[in-house]
């Protein structure tokens, strides 16, 4: 049979393709690195499991078959037709020692070519350097020489060009000295370059931060024996002011993604200057959009940390409040998840600060609960919860009442405005003991009854519920006869805080100028004394002068009975409706107490209100609604009352809709 014609090109192919050498020279470094290869490769030894080849074992075969295929001199190789272009022509392969990278960079390099493209890169960098007027050629050529000389291609720009910045920035300077009037000008020169360097988005992410570092670095070698850390810490702060400029401007670029690096960068920078740099940290933080303020917690926190550093010196109170007013409002800005991460990580540092040496922690303490309380999504649960975990520190030193007056003076200042905020706080400031006490008082003289439930509030939410008792006790006075004695009630009972809400409503009934008994802000407060389980209800009866009924006859009998005033019979009816309509009290217990207040009025021929009315008949008809009988002695002398009170129609009125909801739970409908 005659060979096929696909067999004969492919033999003819072949031949032409096939190298006319039956060899090739491997050097000796290949080899050694081959067999280097090799050892780290297979250093397990023999391998050890089933003689069957697996997938990986078919590969390692088929491939050994394929190269061996491949091997120079064969003549018959078996490689499908669709390989023969991916062979390589070993002939004109010649082998060339390695090159270092520098040279291999100073090597088929086109002078002219790279000047021009380097040229555009470096156009912005020379408005770093002040350009005399005279010999302004040779100044460009050399600065150019300093930027990008003649050996470096434009692949090395990006990695020299940081060192080159800190140079220009420090070369100048090493001409003056720090003390001098030219250290300024010539250093803002080189910041208004560097802000435009900034702007263009010629440097990004660590590139600054090595920018910033280098020269601060600088900076501070040069100012080490000079006497003149004043002018260090101004020439940083021009640095990073015209850095934040640089980035803001370089950052509203649509093109430009948040380059939260070179922030951090920025706000470490910073953090460690030895001055004042709430105004600039300020000016930070409202160049940041809002969205991308949690990138940069890490530079919020170390200048948090270098604040917090600096006021556990000696600072004055009033010091101390006028910083932490200016430090919150960059803060303001935060969302309360940035906030919360960076509230817990400042109360790390702040309980670090008890093994610090030099550092007033009291003082820290105090600073960073102030400067909590400002901002406005910080609530009072929060504040109460940041000030326990402080207080449970290694330093066993708990806030005093000075402390903890001021703190909530400036909380809710911040949520809602205090009248005589500052005649306040001059009043504790001078007194310094009793300040619980003496803020109620003057909150109370003031007529800031709201404030004073608050500071209540917060008192209880850090566990100062002793100090609640010294409140309600400067509260009650005798010209509150009514809530006073209500007020002693609940402090009796250590409830405090109830007390406090007692006299705030008394003072609001007074404020809307209507009877504390007779409106709704009397029925509030005895529901708030009264309207807890297990309370006593005699207590409240003899401090209202209220009869029980078999004294009441007793009296009666003996005609001891004292006349009542319309303001008592008032009060007597708030009682009565408040107790009848308890739901801590059994029916039969309420019904006694509401009939012993019914009694107290029928003696003395006074016609009981509507509202008690209301109030008899809900407690008779409780468990009707609950589905059962009822009691019939109750219902009939229910009935009788409405008769006399209201008359025989709304009593037959009453009382048929009585029957029908008795004759309902009996099934009898």
């Amino acid at each position: 049979m005659a060979a096929s014609s696909t067999s004969q090109c492919y033999r003819a192919v072949r031949h032409h393709l096939r190298p006319h050498y039956d060899g090739i020279w491997v050097p000796d470094s290949l080899l050694a690195l081959a067999f280097e290869r090799y050892t780290a490769t297979f250093t397990t030894g023999s391998r050890f499991g089933s003689s069957v080849p697996g997938p990986m074992e078919h590969r390692k075969r088929l491939a050994k078959r394929h190269m061996g295929e491949l091997r120079l001199g064969q003549p018959h190789a078996a490689a499908p037709i669709w390989e023969l272009a991916n062979l390589v022509d070993l002939t004109q392969w010649k082998w060339k020692p390695p090159v270092p990278t520098d040279a291999r960079r100073r090597l088929d390099t086109n002078t002219s070519e790279m000047r021009a493209i380097s040229d555009v890169v470096l156009n912005p960098l020379r408005s770093l350097f002040p350009q005399p007027t005279d010999n302004a050629t040779d100044e460009a050529r050399g600065l150019d020489d300093v930027l990008l000389p003649q050996y470096v291609t434009l692949s090395g720009v990006a990695e020299t060009l940081p060192g080159r910045m800190i140079d220009a920035a420090l070369e100048p300077l090493s001409r003056v000295t720090l003390k001098s009037t030219d250290a300024i000008p010539i250093f803002s020169r080189f910041c208004g370059g560097w802000e435009q360097a900034l702007a263009k988005g010629l440097f990004h992410g660590q590139a600054v931060g090595t920018v910033l570092a280098g020269i601060t670095d600088g900076l501070e070698a040069k100012s080490i024996g000079a006497d003149s850390p004043k002018t260090t810490d101004r020439l940083k702060l021009l640095l990073m002011e015209a850095t934040i400029d640089g980035l803001s401007k370089g950052g509203n670029r649509q093109t430009e993604s948040f380059d939260h690096v070179a922030w951090n960068e920025t706000l470490r920078g910073i953090s460690k200057i030895q001055k004042n740099t709430i105004r600039v940290f300020t000016k930070a933080i409202a160049c940041i959009p809002e969205h991308h303020l949690g990138a940069v917690s890490p530079g919020i926190l170390e200048n948090l940390d270098a604040f917090l550093s600096a006021l556990g010196g000696d600072t004055e109170p009033s010091t101390l409040l006028r910083q932490t007013s200016k430090m919150a409002t960059p803060l303001k800005r935060l969302g309360q998840s940035e906030l919360r991460f960076i509230v817990e990580g400042a109360i790390q540092k702040v309980l670090d600060y008890t093994r610090v040496d030099g550092i007033n922690f009291p003082l820290v303490r105090f600073s960073w609960l102030v400067l909590l309380a400002r901002l406005p999504s910080v609530d009072m649960e929060y504040l109460a919860q940041v000030c326990i975990a402080l207080e449970a520190g290694p330093i066993d030193q708990p806030l005093t009442e000075f402390e903890i007056c001021r703190l909530f003076l400036v909380w809710e200042n911040n949520q809602t405005p205090i009248k005589h905020y500052t005649g306040i706080h001059n009043v504790l400031k001078s007194r310094g003991r009793r300040s619980y006490g003496l803020l109620s008082k003057q909150l109370w003289t003031s007529r800031q009854f709201h404030h004073v439930r608050c500071f209540s509030e917060f008192l209880h939410a850090i566990g100062r519920d002793t100090a609640i008792n010294m409140i309600a006790k400067a509260a009650s006075c005798p010209r509150r006869k009514g809530s006073t004695i209500l007020a002693n009630i609940a402090v009796g009972m250590r409830k405090p805080q109830t007390a406090i809400e007692i006299l705030y409503l008394y003072e609001k009934s007074r404020r809307y100028k209507s009877s504390f008994w007779g409106s709704r802000f009397g029925l509030d407060a005895l529901e708030l004394l009264t309207w807890v389980p297990g309370f006593d209800h005699k207590r409240l009866w003899r401090a209202l002068r209220i009869l029980p009924s078999r004294r009441l006859k007793n009296r009666c009998s003996r005609h001891q009975l004292r006349g009542l005033n319309k303001h008592q019979m008032i009060r007597m009816s708030a009682v009565g409706i408040v107790t009848g309509m308890s739901p801590h009290l059994t029916s039969r217990k309420a019904f006694s107490l509401i009939m012993d207040c019914c009694l107290n009025l029928q003696r003395h021929n006074t016609k009981l209100p509507l509202p008690f009315l209301r109030a008899l008949i809900h407690n008779a008809t409780r468990q009707l609604v609950e589905g059962q009988p009822g009691v019939t002695s109750r219902l009939r002398y229910v009935l009788y009352i409405i008769n006399h009170q209201l008359g025989g129609a709304e009593a037959r009125r009453i009382g048929m809709a009585m029957e029908r909801r008795r004759r309902h739970n009996f099934g009898l409908e």
